[in-house]
């Protein structure tokens, strides 16, 4: 029974989400309206089925001209991963966010990115879902790999200790995931990266330097407070709260 709601909750969501995003335009919101929270929870939980449709989606999705649902979706599928919800409900906001305009390419990069800053067991467990949902659509031919990643971190603090993982963090991470920025722009490879800390409960100075690079990266100020309060629904009220005074400080200056 529980299965079967969660499907239809889903269901309904990926319908209401989807219609918003052929509307959408790249300037101007577009109401999200949604009623998969009353039409199963109504009766049992009405104040929680109110937060979610009128809240959740009738505002916070609501602001797509913000935060685009494009990358509202990449927020809420990295936090649900980097939280180890890996249930049905992922599933349906992987549809969704093909829908949203995420492409198959975009995707199997993000869930590449998820292997190194979730771990790769969550990876494994995301891409089956991935290749059922686009099974179906071509891989896009690039001429080129995108701008060249040069990092040196790994070596240099790690060189001598652990020279492999050192060089596996300076070719292997950045000098080829994040170097695929041609397919997935390194604008969305912060988003990824950020949504996954914060889903896993990392508040190390590691998201800290991860906040700042997005800034330098292209993701606005504006960008950022909806990413954090995306987050806030999908991955904890506490972990919005505790990455909001370092994106205060890194925006701030």
């Amino acid at each position: 029974m529980r299965k079967i709601l969660a499907a239809g909750v889903a269901a309904l969501l990926i319908t209401s989400l989807s219609a918003e995003a052929v509307a959408m335009e790249n300037t101007k919101a577009v109401k999200v309206v949604q009623t998969a929270g009353r039409d199963a929870l109504g009766d049992f939980a009405p104040e929680f089925a109110r937060y979610n449709d009128d809240i959740l989606f009738g505002e916070v999705w609501s602001r797509n001209d913000i935060l685009s649902l494009h990358d509202r979706s990449i927020v809420t599928i990295c936090a649900l991963v980097g939280s180890g919800v890996l249930t049905d409900a992922l599933k349906y906001h992987i549809q969704a966010a093909k829908k949203n305009g995420v492409t198959r390419d975009e995707m199997v990069e993000i869930v590449t990115q998820l292997g190194f800053y979730a771990g790769w067991p969550k990876a494994w467990a995301v891409f089956p879902m991935a290749k059922e949902v686009y099974g179906n659509d071509a891989a896009k031919t690039f001429d080129n790999v995108g701008e060249k990643i040069t990092q040196t971190a790994g070596r240099k603090n790690l060189g001598d200790f652990a020279p492999e993982f050192a060089r596996y963090n300076d070719d292997i991470l950045f000098g080829e995931v994040w170097s695929r920025n041609n397919i997935l722009s390194v604008h969305d490879r912060s988003i990824v990266t950020v949504s996954t800390l914060v889903g896993a409960g990392i508040f190390t100075d590691a998201l800290k330097h991860h906040l700042a690079a997005a800034k330098a990266n292209g993701v606005t100020k504006a960008e950022m407070v909806e990413i954090i309060t995306q987050l806030g629904f999908y991955a904890g009220w506490p972990k919005a709260w505790a990455i909001f005074p370092m994106a205060k400080e890194v925006y701030t200056n």
